[in-house]
């Protein structure tokens, strides 16, 4: 009986138990923690300095859910949002260094934001900038007051770090300010350059916090280079091989045409040094060169291998422009072994296509057929023959002044070896046989005064 009563009891206990805990409702609500943040250095940790380009790394912890960004600031007052772990900042501070603080809250996916974030500061210098000119743009040795310069700033910090370039010309007294957005610049007489003298570029960049770069020259070194001052209205270019035995006797015919001018010149050798006297910055330096003059006369030979033709390559990328600007050409050579029919390499002129057929046979004494009667009789010599001459097809626009007579194969109306761009007011003489091996009867030079006088109308 004692027994039953205690088992009783118990199961009495259990059931009351159980009830309670049932019905039991626990006071309050759950809450969500805040989440934590931390940064890849613990605050206040002794750091190197970095350069003002900074790149920080962080990660966020929240115990009862999922970190979704995080926010950040500089100032603790305006921040920034974004989802990743990490962001690359270009720093701004003037002069050489400084110190920045840094803080970052990692926010969750319930909008809670760490109360507490993460800090430290973060100690940063500046790195000069640098400046240097582009390989291959270097100023020849000697030009007319036309110069045109390449350059390359860079900056450790970024690139974008790049306030202001400045260049001097001759002394470092009075420095000129470019954007930093110029790469280039074409400096004249009325930018400081000093015709009849050395003249040298000094140039040097500056970063957005004050902090300039070593300066650089051009010419390197301790060189300069010689500016030729501009004489009268006609740029002689001498485009004729040295090698070949009458290379002298060439310059002397033009110098003798044009001394007989009530006007003087200026010339320009391109073939000497391998060319060196021609700008490593074709345009727009060597095409402001020709604009100084009214008018060019480009005088090559015809032989047997690119070093001994015409600088044609030259002539095709620069001649058009100084022919818009209101330029006159005359332009006397011949044409190689090797044409690519594809390819017109006087595209200043009036010529459609240099032909396949060549002819040697020519001789001294041989006359031109003068097609122009405004123009005098040309003959071969006195003392050397053209070294094969090759004809030119032309457009209709085109004037034919003089033709060379022979047979075929090649046509029946001979070889035309001379034409102009208009009949009236022309602009272009092409000449596809060196004029001064066409002086055998004395008449090159008449030839050449009456292009300048009537048909380009250039007077004193």
């Amino acid at each position: 009986m004692i027994l039953k009563q205690v088992k009783y009891y118990i199961l009495l206990l259990i059931s009351a138990v159980t009830l309670y805990n049932c019905t039991d409702v626990p006071e309050g609500m759950l809450t969500n923690s805040a989440p934590e943040t931390y940064l890849s250095l613990f605050p206040d940790s002794i750091i190197s300095p970095h350069i003002t380009r900074l790149k920080i790394t962080w990660w966020g912890d929240d115990p009862d859910g999922l970190v979704k960004g995080y926010r950040f600031s500089f100032d603790s007052t305006n921040w920034t949002y974004k989802e990743g772990n990490d962001s690359t900042f270009q720093l701004v501070i003037v002069g050489n260094d400084s110190t920045f603080r840094f803080w970052v809250a990692a926010v969750d996916d319930k909008g809670n934001i760490d109360p507490t974030p993460a800090s430290n500061l973060f100690p940063v210098y500046n790195s000069p900038p640098s400046v240097s000119f582009n390989g291959g743009t270097s100023i020849p040795d000697t030009s007319f007051p036309v110069a045109t310069f390449a350059w390359t700033g860079t900056d450790p910090d970024g690139d974008g770090s790049i306030s202001k370039y400045y260049y001097a010309l001759n002394d470092t007294s009075t420095w000129n300010e470019l954007s930093a957005t110029t790469s280039t610049i074409t400096l004249r007489q009325a930018n400081g350059i000093v015709p009849g003298q050395n003249n040298k570029l000094y140039m040097k960049v500056k970063d957005i916090a004050g902090v300039y770069s070593p300066v650089v020259t051009m010419p390197d070194s301790g060189r300069t280079w010689f500016v030729r001052p501009v004489t009268g209205k006609i740029l002689l270019i001498d485009d004729y091989p040295a090698s070949l035995s009458d290379n002298s006797a060439a310059a002397q015919f033009y110098r003798g045409a044009l001394d007989t001018l009530p006007f003087l010149f200026s010339e320009l050798d391109i073939k000497v040094n391998n060319g060196s006297n021609i700008p490593k910055i074709k345009n727009p330096m060597f095409i402001e060169t020709l604009k100084l003059f009214e008018c060019v006369i480009w005088y090559g030979f015809r032989g047997n291998n690119n070093n001994e033709n015409p600088n044609y390559q030259l002539a095709t990328e620069t001649l058009p422009f100084y022919l818009a600007a209101g330029g006159k050409v005359f332009f006397s050579g011949g044409f190689g072994n090797t044409i690519d029919q594809g390819f017109n390499p006087v595209e200043f002129s009036p010529v459609d296509s240099v032909t396949f057929y060549q002819v040697t046979g020519a001789t001294q004494q041989t006359p031109t057929i003068v097609v122009d009667n405004n123009y005098p009789v040309l003959t071969i010599g006195p003392t050397n023959s053209p070294d094969r001459i090759r004809g030119i097809l032309f457009k209709p626009s085109a004037k034919v002044i003089y033709k060379m007579p022979f047979n075929p194969t090649y046509d029946t109306t001979q070889i035309t070896v001379c034409i102009k761009d208009a009949a009236v007011n022309p602009k272009v003489f092409l000449m596809t046989v060196p004029l001064n091996r066409m002086n055998g009867s004395s008449n090159a030079a008449i030839f050449l005064r009456r292009i300048l006088g009537t048909d380009f109308n250039i007077h004193n």
